[in-house]
């Protein structure tokens, strides 16, 4: 992270394995998201949660850490590229850095700027499973 006056992290969430079931029973069945002995012979070495899971509780984490800064983030608006890094595994957790860039006056959400981000969400050894690079809506008003 560059600017580290622009810099923001998250709490973070655990990952229980009864949610990476439940999301991977609905959004991605892989064995290996929904079955421990498979995630265990899997290459992944382990239960682990879908990435799509990862870059939900990303983008639930980007926004209470901006709004819990005082930031008037509305909105993840656009996603240039997300790469996901390294499994995370049941019953670790997640957590979000986020380096707020370059500023737009324009924004698709009325009375809003963009501003570019770049997101690591990190493990509990702190180990990056996934950079997003994104623009956020932020609220105009609250300047």
């Amino acid at each position: 992270m560059d600017n580290p006056a622009h810099t923001y992290t998250s709490g973070a969430i655990r990952l229980e394995e009864r949610d990476i079931f439940a999301f991977a029973r609905q959004f991605d069945p892989q064995p290996y998201h929904l079955d421990r002995a498979e995630g265990d012979a899997s290459i992944f070495g382990g239960l682990c949660a879908s990435g799509w899971q990862v870059a939900a509780l990303a983008n639930r984490l980007v926004g209470e850490a901006l709004i819990g800064a005082g930031q008037s983030f509305v909105d993840m608006t656009a996603v240039q590229d997300m790469r996901w890094k390294r499994p995370s595994f049941a019953d670790d957790t997640v957590a979000v850095r986020i380096a707020l860039g370059e500023r737009r006056d324009t924004s698709p959400i009325p009375d809003c700027y963009t501003v570019a981000a770049r997101v690591e969400v990190t493990d509990s050894a702190d180990n990056v499973v996934a950079e997003i690079l994104c623009e956020l809506a932020m609220e105009a008003e609250h300047e």
